[in-house]
């Protein structure tokens, strides 16, 4: 096996097992979400690795395709949640962030790895690196409260059954998921509005205008309203519960939409 297999299977199995524990600290009395954080941050540190090998092999930043850009996105949602310390808490959580990064690894590795080495001129603009990085972190922070938001769902559904049970016990609160959720965004709407900005950017240098209308330029704005309306919401209007949660729904929907579903459905001069 070469570095890339061994630091791919350690990262999955690493992020495998944080997820498991974190599912048995949820069945069982005891409360073992250090020793999944423990095996996350291993995880991370693997993946970290499987990057940097990555871009070891190009020779330059590896995100110019969606292989590199999945497996950053990836990475940066595993590493804010680490960070985040009231998150670190919750095995309900920690299961569910696990698990998606730990699907989105595998998707990732499942797409043909790009081994032309060579960039065209577009993609050699100083904006380029940023566009990208600032982009996917906002994409990150988007997950995260995404996951929030459905377990408040879930949260709020099981108390109006009044089912009190030892997995409800180890959900987080309505108001701990509700505040997670908006620090994600906090964090994430304005990395989303520097990808856009310094895209906008780096569309000027490389194809002369600032705006296209491209199919990816459209939804990237169809996006950020829908996270700009979730913040009027929150703090003007101090909406929570349900109207929140169904911008953050509504907002993933979107951001999948941008990252995925316009690369399928139509083209333009992005290549993810």
């Amino acid at each position: 096996m070469d570095n890339a297999a061994i630091l791919l299977a350690a990262t999955m199995s690493l992020y495998c097992a944080a997820a498991a524990v974190c599912l048995w600290s949820l069945r069982g009395e005891t409360d073992r979400t250090r020793l999944a954080l423990a095996l996350a941050a291993a995880g991370l540190a693997a993946h970290a690795g499987m990057i940097i090998d990555r871009g070891i092999e190009l020779g330059r930043v590896p995100l110019i395709n969606l292989h590199d850009s999945v497996s950053f996105a990836a990475w940066a949602t595993m590493a804010i949640y680490v960070g985040a310390r009231r998150a670190r808490r919750s095995a309900a959580l920690g299961a569910a962030v696990s698990l998606v990064v730990l699907a989105a690894v595998a998707f990732g590795s499942a797409i043909p790895r790009d081994t032309n080495q060579a960039l065209v001129p577009a993609l050699r603009s100083r904006w380029s690196t940023i566009h990208v990085v600032t982009s996917l972190l906002g994409y990150a922070g988007f997950v995260l409260a995404f996951i929030s938001a459905v377990g408040h769902i879930a949260q709020e559904k099981l108390l109006k059954a009044k089912r009190i049970d030892l997995v409800q016990k180890r959900l987080p609160s309505l108001d701990a998921l509700d505040r997670f959720a908006y620090s994600m965004v906090a964090l994430g709407f304005p990395m989303f509005t520097l990808g856009i900005v310094t895209g906008s950017l780096w569309a000027q240098s490389a194809w002369g205008s600032y705006w296209s209308w491209d199919p990816k330029e459209t939804w990237s704005l169809i996006t950020w309203l829908v996270y700009a309306a979730y913040l009027h919401v929150r703090i003007l209007l101090g909406r929570r519960g349900k109207p929140a949660n169904r911008l953050l729904v509504a907002g993933f929907a979107c951001v999948l939409m941008t990252y995925l579903g316009v690369n399928l459905l139509a083209h333009g001069l992005h290549k993810y």
